[in-house]
């Protein structure tokens, strides 16, 4: 009995152990005009470069959430990452005439809250479904 309660255990725990915890690390390169930003995905065990994912624009945070890592750029895109080979689930542009997105707010049930600084607020699902807009101030005249 012991042994078979062993061997369970063993079968379920395996894959935990299997898989590395992966962090997402942006980095950009300065003095090149218009740089190619990439975000990494480092194995927190061995520190080895797991899988990598470039961008044509500016990467302003990269935060690990539950689908995966999810990636605001300059150029108003917002991007979520499959953590474990670092391929692109999907990208919804949110902002417009300048706005970039580059605050992350936090991860809810519904989804994802993102901002550009505090005059833009979206709420965007998993599946890249924008579900609201609300802009502050003059931004929100223009709407």
């Amino acid at each position: 009995m012991r042994r078979n309660l062993w061997m369970f255990l063993a079968f379920l725990l395996f894959p935990v152990l299997l898989q590395a915890e992966v962090i997402g690390l942006a980095w950009q390169r300065k003095g090149v005009k218009k740089p190619e930003q990439v975000v990494y995905g480092v194995d927190l065990r061995t520190g080895n470069v797991v899988w990598e994912h470039r961008f044509g624009e500016e990467v302003n945070f990269v935060e690990k959430v539950g689908a995966g890592f999810l990636a605001g750029c300059g150029d108003g895109t917002l991007t979520l990452l499959e953590p474990t080979k670092g391929a692109v689930v999907g990208t919804k542009r949110l902002g417009e005439r300048g706005e970039e997105v580059n605050t992350f707010r936090g991860e809810f049930a519904a989804g994802f809250l993102v901002s550009s600084h505090d005059e833009a607020f979206w709420l965007v699902s998993p599946r890249g479904e924008r579900f609201g807009l609300c802009a502050s101030g003059a931004n929100a005249a223009g709407r």
